[in-house]
């Protein structure tokens, strides 16, 4: 594996937190994650989370972006497709996914999802159904980690993942 995640970048902007984290996979890949969110980013409380691919990750399958629940601050992913798995024994699990298929998100444009614990509506995941604005449920956890889910062989990319809060 080639996967390389960068460090998150925390700043301010209007009063608001944005932290950034660049995922550069290669063909070697079948997924693809950030680190877990910096501690700048409160997990209980709503944020936006931006997704943007400099090229499609995948031209042949569904690709959907998931969230995982890090128990632990500590907390990571490593592996590969079916065999991706918390670094740390029981400190997070698989939640859900937030986006449908992020290779239906024509490149180099972004998606943006909602990330509410608080979310009193069901959730909208379809990317086709971006101009309803999508939105999901997740609950509060220590930290998050997103998952690009490959089925097969993602193809070379760099994802910059924004969360605003």
């Amino acid at each position: 594996m080639a996967l390389t995640q960068s460090a998150w970048t925390v700043k301010s902007a209007k009063d608001q937190t944005v932290a950034q984290c660049t995922v550069t996979a290669t063909t070697a890949e079948n997924d693809a994650y950030t680190l877990a969110t910096p501690s700048a980013i409160d997990c209980k409380k709503p944020y936006s989370l931006t997704v943007c691919f400099s090229a499609a990750p995948d031209s042949a399958v569904v690709v959907p972006i998931a969230i995982w629940l890090g128990f632990r601050e500590d907390f990571a992913l490593s592996g590969d497709s079916t065999a991706v798995a918390p670094v740390i024994a029981n400190s997070g699990a698989k939640f859900k996914n937030v986006i449908d298929d992020a290779i239906t998100a024509i490149t180099p444009v972004s998606a943006t999802v909602s990330v509410d614990p608080f979310l009193p509506q069901a959730d909208v995941i379809a990317i086709a159904s971006i101009a309803s604005g999508l939105k999901s449920r997740v609950p509060a956890a220590p930290c998050h980690v997103i998952h690009l889910d490959g089925a097969s062989t993602l193809l070379a990319h760099t994802a910059t993942y924004t969360i605003v809060q």
